[in-house]
């Protein structure tokens, strides 16, 4: 059984992957294995990853077929973990000469079940990471018991990112094993850490490292959302009725409502900063923002862009009017799908051969097949295939 395991789950990472899995080759501390998720890659991260499970018998791969997002392939490695100690890793980042030796002996001295270390900021030469790296600095801390989640999501004392830790594999495992499925691309690290922090009873800073070098401006956390990237971000709002239910089935939240409204207001003004920073905002992206967070978002959002110097009743009658916008564009559109209805029936009447492909016309226009059918659980299947034994490639997928 290693003494540690290594969590790291790739997308869309061939370029950056190898300078992540190298930096875990040459540890000193040699009592360690990987278990890395491919979480529906669409370049070549499958084959270097195949190439380095097939090199070293401690690196392990597994792969999602599409792209269900980290919580979901971080729940599949952490539940197939076998170390005493978990650290997470993200495949553009790297850890540091002794990292693992220095991270695993602080552990087991402090005698704590989460351990937090410090990092190495580095970034593009034009990019400001000042304001990053002073988050990051140290600050001792010593929390117990559920003052450690208040701590992190109330007081701010420490910061909720996975990467500049270490864990008891035994939180890591109850943690998954009470967390809801979900699939989400963005906020990832929160939504664990919620849970982590929740089973664990004890957590400690070191000022000892840097143990991990974070690569800022190569993910896509730093880049800014277009509509479609957006929508995806608001649907972190998501997290929410299911962290409410995870407390509530424990009688534990009203001892927890603050956590959980200090983690939904930083995350809606994150929202509203992200709105900000769209170069073409649309009636969409704002939409998108009111279904998911609700009106008063719009509200915040034109007083950070200075619309509250407009008297109140011109506010409202500027979402009003965005929302009457949406509705007629919404008619239009129904008004043009039953035009297109009356055109086809009229087709249908005039060739029987036409009718026969507007009733199937997936038959007439792709040769796609249907997805795999879709599991309640994680499971894994291990591939037959001679070299490969080691690449567990998942045929059933969680339901989401």
């Amino acid at each position: 059984m290693p003494k540690l395991t290594v969590v790291i789950p790739v997308h869309n990472e061939e370029k950056r992957l190898p300078r992540c899995l190298q930096s875990i080759l040459a540890q000193s501390f040699t009592d360690w294995e990987v278990i890395c998720v491919d979480d529906g890659s669409g370049d070549g991260t499958a084959d270097i990853l195949q190439n380095y499970v097939n090199k070293d018998k401690r690196i392990h791969g597994s792969a999602f077929s599409r792209h269900l997002g980290t919580v979901l392939a971080r729940k599949l490695a952490l539940l197939d973990t076998k170390g005493d100690y978990v650290m997470f890793a993200d495949a553009d980042d790297e850890f540091l000469p002794g990292a693992f030796a220095n991270a695993v002996r602080l552990i087991e001295t402090a005698g704590v079940d989460i351990l937090q270390f410090t990092v190495d900021i580095v970034s593009p030469k034009d990019m400001d990471v000042s304001g990053f790296k002073w988050l990051f600095r140290y600050r001792e801390i010593h929390s117990t018991g559920s003052n450690i989640l208040y701590d992190c999501f109330v007081n701010h004392r420490f910061l909720h990112n996975l990467w500049n830790k270490i864990y008891r594999a035994d939180v890591c495992r109850k943690a998954v094993e009470a967390m809801p499925d979900i699939q989400l691309h963005h906020y990832t690290d929160q939504y664990l850490s919620f849970f982590l922090l929740y089973f664990a009873e004890s957590f400690r800073s070191v000022k000892d490292g840097p143990f991990y070098r974070y690569h800022i401006g190569e993910g896509v956390s730093t880049k800014q959302p277009d509509a479609d990237q957006f929508k995806a971000l608001c649907e972190v709002s998501g997290i929410f009725p299911r962290l409410e239910k995870f407390l509530r089935d424990r009688n534990q939240y009203e001892t927890n409502v603050s956590v959980l409204e200090a983690m939904r207001c930083t995350l809606y003004y994150d929202m509203i900063g992200k709105m900000l920073t769209i170069p073409t905002l649309t009636r969409e992206i704002i939409m998108t923002a009111q279904e998911h967070w609700g009106s008063g978002i719009v509200f915040d959002f034109l007083a950070e862009t200075g619309m509250f110097k407009y008297p109140c009743n011109t506010r409202q009658h500027m979402v009003s009017d965005l929302i009457d916008r949406t509705l007629a564009q919404e008619k239009e559109i129904a008004r043009l799908q039953s035009e297109l209805e009356t055109e086809k029936s009229k087709l249908r009447r005039t060739s029987p051969r036409s009718s026969q492909l507007l009733k199937n016309p997936a038959r007439a226009t792709s040769r796609i097949p249907s997805p795999s059918p879709v599991s309640s659980t994680l499971t894994k299947e291990v591939t037959s295939t001679p070299g490969k034994l080691q690449f567990r490639f998942i045929q059933k997928l969680p339901k989401v």
